[in-house]
């Protein structure tokens, strides 16, 4: 398959060294609310990895020819005359009126030509998209790629062709115009030229950490500043303690609360099905009496709900607090746990805190 030659390549210098992105991703873990208590004690590290990802940026022309069909809405207004004749032989003639719209179709065609940018890297490194697409190329801080290097990067046929319809795309885009309501049978085509095409190596350093069952992967551009990106999820803290904890309290609250509950739901359907009850009778037989006893029955309902909800939320609150303590101190003792296995972490890898 032919191969095309770059016009130019660089490679970006390092910012920072690989043990200042380790110590970052170790203060990063550290800092995360959602990296687990145990996590300095179990995790399995490797060592820093180095992503090279060949970003091919270029600017083109396209000379394109299209053709298509566009469609006008207009409305059309059709009259019909309706006759008839009765036995005498008089004739009515009535007129209706409908309007429906109709679409005119005509053909354009034409040329048009323009400039835009394209860029590629292969689909294995779309996972670091955020790095590659939003990468700033920083003149002071890049070297020119030696010959013998770039020639390795020389573009194959299919990647050429990419850029190339790329670029054609654009500039179609970015200068046909769409008179009319409607477009259909669209079709283009066009010379492409590509120029100051490029090869910029992006590098990303990497750190994979194995944790229970997941795997981790932390990674940062080696230029610029140091912004550690996860990819991958925790696994969960250790709550055992505090989900058995909240299970025996709430089994203990509802135990407490088992009176009022079951009072409260026995009076609120009955105090409604008596009220509707006499409430309807009452009115059918008009006996005024019944009336005023259903709605008396009501508010008496309405009376014992509330004074049994409060007496429920005063039983409530202690065990709730309990629940709050214990869980406040369980969460306290394992963010203390972390920072003391970090502590030890950091001086048994004799890295700076």
């Amino acid at each position: 398959m032919e191969k095309y030659k770059l016009d130019e390549g660089y490679i970006y210098n390092d910012s920072y060294s690989e043990k200042e992105f380790y110590n970052a991703v170790i203060e990063t873990i550290r800092n995360d609310s959602m990296a687990p208590s145990y996590i300095f004690d179990e995790m399995i590290i490797s060592k820093v990895g180095r992503i090279n990802v060949p970003l091919i940026l270029t600017d083109g022309d396209s000379e394109i020819e299209y053709s298509r069909m566009l469609g006008f809405d207009k409305l059309e207004t059709t009259t019909k005359t309706k006759t008839t004749t009765y036995s005498n032989g008089y004739q009515n003639k009535t007129q209706s009126t409908s309007t429906k719209t109709i679409t005119d179709w005509q053909r354009d065609e034409g040329t048009l030509s323009g400039t835009a940018k394209s860029g590629y890297y292969e689909e294995k490194y779309k996972v670091y998209d955020e790095y590659i697409t939003n990468h700033k190329m920083d003149r002071n801080n890049i070297s020119v790629m030696p010959e013998d290097e770039l020639i390795k990067h020389s573009l194959d046929q299919e990647t050429v062709e990419y850029l190339k319809n790329d670029i054609m795309n654009k500039v179609y885009a970015n200068n046909i115009t769409y008179p009319g309501n409607h477009v259909k049978d669209e079709e283009y085509n066009g010379n492409t030229r590509l120029y100051n095409t490029s090869c910029t190596i992006v590098s990303l350093y990497s750190l994979a950490i194995k944790i229970r069952n997941k795997e981790l992967l932390f990674v940062a551009c080696t230029s610029g500043e140091i912004e550690i990106k996860l990819f991958g999820d925790y696994p969960a803290d250790n709550s055992e303690e505090i989900f058995s904890f909240n299970r025996e309290i709430t089994k203990k609250r509802k135990e407490a609360t088992k009176t009022q509950r079951t009072i409260v739901k026995i009076t609120v359907p009955s105090s409604i099905a008596l009220f509707i009850l006499l409430l309807i009778l009452g009115l059918s037989l008009n006996i005024l009496a019944l009336t005023i006893i259903s709605i008396a029955i009501l508010l008496l309902g309405i009376a014992i709900t509330i004074k049994f909800v409060i007496d429920i939320n005063k039983i409530n609150k202690p065990y709730f607090t309990q629940i709050h303590e214990h869980n406040k101190k369980v969460f306290e003792d394992q963010k203390a746990h972390k920072e003391e296995s970090y502590q030890n972490f950091i001086k048994k890898n004799h890295l700076e805190g």
